[in-house]
């Protein structure tokens, strides 16, 4: 299989045959000591045809250095000493020309990363077997047709990148590789994967796009600790049950021949869903059940007739993608659904939705379903709010059905306790009070357990109930835009709590009791008047990857925080604080982090 992309090799070589010499010329005596110091070494993009001899051997003194040394030697200026050497940890040897690989690889026994990207190998050594410590290996784009035996005895490999190779098949071996947790083995040629790869326990990322497959060996669910499967691009007709995949937040299955719904019954934690260009007929609800944390589910160019009521189960559905099926209605419960911001439904044929008002985007489709519902009289069983009580509040049929417990805008300043206890019969999971005069939460909501997302935010709220830390299922908690100042100590009893959002209210400090959080991955703190980041107190937040402090009043931001590489995201624009800049805070979390780590006091 051919790579997508058009490759320009640096060949130096292009006019002429490149020779021994010339390659080990590129070998400096410069490059050879600061590979000594540093256990790195760099020869990317050099026009190589062969490897340099010295890098076999970088660790050891030449004739001449031993003879400097004894002649030269000097306590007090031991730079360059042999004992002070660093072994060759790195080897960067991507972006050349090398066919081959010597047998003299196995003498760099220290080696943990090795870079062969884009050059012309055709096969591996066996001898690579003997690199016991290597952990990430990058052997994209090269001419490999298969890999020697040998080469699954790199027991210690965690990265391993094979794409935009020619490999055709793989060896049942390849299930020894056990410490793996990435594998990319996109864009080659292979029809079938081997029944071994099930014990590749440990894989996080799996890529398998861009190949010839028809099928997914049936122990890939053994790979309970997988979070991507990416097997787009494929010829794949069937499935295996993914349901073991618990931990799976990522099937990317678009552009296969996929003609029925996956079965991914358990995969609670799946987040996005890509099936487009297949040619599935129908949605499986049976299958989305429990799926609270889906936010993106594509369906598009497939043969798709309905679109099934049930759908507003996904509570936390942002992006659906229904274009180009044979689609000729929308129910009205897509009007309703509470996070729903990009519904895609193009290329199908309505009859309840006029072409210009799919063609204004989706604001305009969810008011045109909310409106045509109304008016109408029609009731959106399963979903929508219709109640005896002055259509305001939804009954029990709907919160059973639904799960759902959606009041956003209707103007209240108080809830009756019926509400709350046919929420807590109905079991649940989602509550949406924003947008409302709310002044305090109804106590009988503390009886609603099963709740796992509470969205109160743009109410009058001053203050939370005590007793909102006995809702220890909550995963997700909206408090912005109130007049909170406080947190009550309980919300550290929140223990499966992932995202908390305490913006635009006035705090002037982030709440201690949001530190004791363990599980806190996502803090949003925005448009408040916090005027200091407490670092320390930070780091008790082991799995935070979000944290936004914008618009605040931090007029110092202490270097240590670059010591917190587990953020993903760090937003700090709008406050009073010089340092960082602007144009650093722009370059983003990354540089910002690296920015503040360098300017770490040194002792």
């Amino acid at each position: 299989m051919k790579s997508a992309r058009q490759r320009i090799a640096n060949h130096r070589a292009i006019f002429k045959p490149r020779t021994k010499k010339e390659d080990n010329d590129e070998l400096s005596f410069d490059l050879i000591l600061s590979a000594r110091k540093t256990g790195h070494l760099s020869l990317t993009g050099r026009g190589l045809v062969s490897v340099p001899n010295r890098v076999w051997t970088i660790n050891e003194l030449s004739k001449d250095e031993l003879a400097n040394l004894r002649r030269e030697i000097d306590f007090n200026h031991k730079k360059d000493c042999w004992w002070e050497q660093e072994p060759l940890k790195s080897l960067d040897l991507s972006s050349n020309c090398l066919i081959a690989l010597s047998a003299q690889i196995k003498n760099i026994l220290d080696l943990n990363f090795l870079d062969l990207h884009d050059n012309l190998l055709e096969s591996l050594p066996p001898e690579m077997s003997d690199l016991n410590n290597l952990k990430t290996l990058n052997i994209s784009f090269n001419k490999l047709e298969n890999l020697p035996l040998e080469f699954y005895k790199l027991m210690e490999l965690r990265q391993l990148d094979l794409k935009n190779n020619i490999l055709r098949e793989l060896d049942p071996s390849i299930g020894d590789l056990i410490m793996l947790e990435s594998l990319n083995l996109s864009c080659n040629n292979l029809t079938s994967l081997p029944i071994g790869m099930g014990y590749l326990v440990r894989l996080i990322t799996l890529d398998l796009s861009h190949n010839v497959l028809k099928e997914l060996p049936p122990d890939i669910t053994s790979m309970r600790a997988l979070k991507k499967l990416d097997a787009s691009f494929n010829h794949l007709e069937t499935l295996p049950p993914l349901g073991e995949l618990r931990k799976a937040e990522a099937l990317i299955l678009h552009t296969n021949n996929l003609k029925t719904f996956p079965d991914i019954s358990g995969c609670t934690a799946l987040r996005e869903i890509h099936l487009a260009n297949n040619s599935i007929t129908e949605i499986d609800t049976s299958c989305l059940e429990g799926m609270s944390q889906l936010k993106v589910l594509t369906l598009g160019s497939n043969k798709l007739e309905t679109i099934p009521e049930e759908i507003i189960q996904l509570l936390n559905l942002e992006h659906l993608d229904l274009s180009h099926n044979n689609i000729s209605s929308i129910p009205s419960c897509v009007g309703i659904m509470p996070n729903l911001h990009n519904f895609v439904i193009d290329g199908n044929k309505l009859d309840n939705v006029r072409r210009d008002i799919v063609q204004c985007g989706t604001p305009r489709i969810l008011r045109h379903l909310r409106q045509s519902s109304n008016s109408s009289h029609i009731e959106i069983r399963d979903c929508l709010s219709t109640t005896c009580d002055e259509q305001i509040f939804p009954d029990k049929y709907t919160l059973k059905n639904a799960k759902l417990l959606s009041l956003t805008g209707k103007n209240l300043s108080n809830l009756p306790d019926s509400v709350m206890e046919d929420a807590k019969l109905a079991e649940v999971t989602c509550i949406d009070l924003s947008r409302n005069k709310l002044h305090e939460l109804p106590s009988s909501l503390s009886q609603v357990k099963t709740v796992t997302d509470l969205k109160l935010s743009c109410n009058q709220f001053t203050k939370m109930p005590e007793w909102i830390g006995e809702l220890q299922h909550i995963q997700f908690l909206d408090l912005n835009r109130n007049r909170l100042n406080s947190l009550p100590e309980s919300i550290h009893l929140l223990e499966h709590l992932r995202e908390i959002n305490i913006s635009f209210n006035k705090f002037v400090e982030i709440p201690t009791c949001i530190y004791e959080i363990i599980h806190l991955e996502i803090l949003v703190a925005s448009g408040n008047q916090i005027a200091k980041i407490d670092v320390p107190a930070l780091k008790k937040l082991r799995r935070l990857a979000t944290l936004d402090l914008s618009n605040n009043n931090i007029g110092h931001v202490p270097p240590e925080l670059g010591t917190l590489i587990h953020l993903k995201t760090l937003l700090l624009t709008g406050n009073y604080f010089k340092q960082p800049r602007h144009t650093t805070l722009e370059k983003g979390t990354e540089a910002v982090l690296s920015y503040l780590r360098d300017r770490i006091p040194t002792s």
